[in-house]
């Protein structure tokens, strides 16, 4: 294999966004070598979901295995915002934003995260461009001109062109080339886990605005008679530790009161999972020969379902510029590369991790003007064709 051609990139981290980033490397036959510190195997009991809006399909599809995760996969037609906070004096305050808004057929899939994972590290697995090494790190990195060092926790030692960090916000690539970081934290949890419901969920998701955050429910594909739907439940830290350590029976009650009856009965099935939400921005995206994508660049609260998603479209940004350096016999580690990447992804990151950071403070807040202002908003919402329009595309990052 001509190197120069067909450079190596080394990948650390093998999370989601590690495994769409190897694969789609990998259909440009790029020699990709990943290193994930934890065995593998326990990805399999991670229960939770995620909505994927239409240009994350369209990757899966480009990999050549949607046909797989599409029977596994609920559509999202629909997405309701109801302000849960204005139902005692004037009835909820509530919109509804609609595909064909925009002319699409569906916002998106709700997809296991199970499935997609062995999907992708299946297909991975079969591409002779693919080298995989579990539980080992890289403990220590350094860029040349024309290539970049790593060595990893188990001595292994290797050179490439491209250096991705997918390690998540704890990023010890980025924490090595000292790129700072601007962070906030909310005192709030988030917990997931799935319901069954007595009403069908019409293929809509349902976000409930409240004090301590938004309760937001998204619909599951199931082949039971039985509904069901993941929860994403968003409230400060002691109301969602209180919560999470209830009985079911006392649980099911709280849930049933949060959920305002949109989805009839509803109870517990399955474990909770809990974690911090907090905003994390890294002050650049790229050091020599390395790039920082999807936590690694950036963290966000689970609202709007923009944080996978944003970390689909810094793929996506950077698998087009290796393609097009490919196709100019560019070296896709160089400088001129990864500034373009840079210059692309740094705007638009910031603006969706602030815009983020402004919703959740405007779900989670207990001041009586602003509670006032986002019922009104809702309600004007409803009158204005283009401002939803507007919104709608903002969310699928068109």
């Amino acid at each position: 294999m001509n190197e120069e051609k067909h450079p190596s990139v080394i990948i650390s981290g093998l999370g989601i966004s590690g495994l769409i980033t190897a694969s789609l490397l990998c259909k440009e036959k790029i020699k990709v070598e990943c290193f994930e510190p934890i065995n593998i195997s326990k990805f399999r009991a991670d229960q939770r979901t995620t909505a994927f809006l239409n240009p994350a399909i369209g990757v899966f599809k480009e990999i050549g295995i949607w046909d797989k995760i599409e029977p596994f996969s609920q559509p999202l037609k629909e997405m309701e915002i109801i302000d849960a906070s204005s139902q005692k004096k004037v009835g909820l305050a509530s919109v509804v934003f609609e595909p064909k808004e925009v002319n699409i057929e569906n916002f998106g899939y709700n997809v296991p995260n199970s499935i997609l994972r062995l999907e992708l590290l299946g297909w991975l697995k079969k591409n002779k461009n693919f080298v995989l090494n579990i539980r080992d790190s890289i403990v220590k990195h350094y860029a040349f001109d024309d290539s970049i060092f790593v060595r990893t926790a188990k001595g292994k030692e290797l050179n490439g062109k491209l250096l991705i960090s997918c390690e998540g916000k704890e990023s010890a690539i980025r924490k090595r080339e000292e790129i700072n970081t601007i962070k906030t934290s909310y005192s709030q949890l988030a917990m997931v886990f799935q319901v069954a419901h007595s009403k069908k969920h019409k293929d809509r998701t349902t976000e409930i605005l409240d004090v301590g955050g938004p309760f937001t429910i998204i619909p599951l594909r199931d082949s039971s008679k039985q509904s069901k739907s993941t929860v994403v439940w968003m409230d400060n830290s002691d109301v969602i530790d209180e919560a999470y350590s209830l009985e079911n029976a006392e649980f099911n009650s709280i849930i049933s009161k949060k959920s305002l009856g949109v989805r009839g009965n509803i109870k517990l099935v399955g474990k909770r999972q809990k974690w911090p939400v907090s905003s994390q921005l890294s002050k650049t995206l790229i050091s020599k020969r390395t790039v920082l994508i999807a936590e690694s660049a950036h963290v966000m609260p689970p609202t709007g379902a923009q944080g996978l998603n944003t970390s689909i479209e810094d793929i996506i940004a950077l698998h087009n510029l290796c393609k097009k350096a490919l196709k100019n016999n560019e070296d896709i580690g160089a400088n001129r590369v990864l500034r373009q990447y840079n210059f692309k992804r740094f705007p638009l990151t910031g603006s969706k991790v602030f815009g983020i950071h402004l919703l959740n403070k405007i779900s989670m807040t207990e001041n009586g003007f602003l509670k006032i202002a986002r019922k009104n908003f809702l309600l004007y919402l409803n009158q204005s064709p283009f401002l939803k329009k507007t919104l709608i595309k903002a969310g699928l990052g068109k």
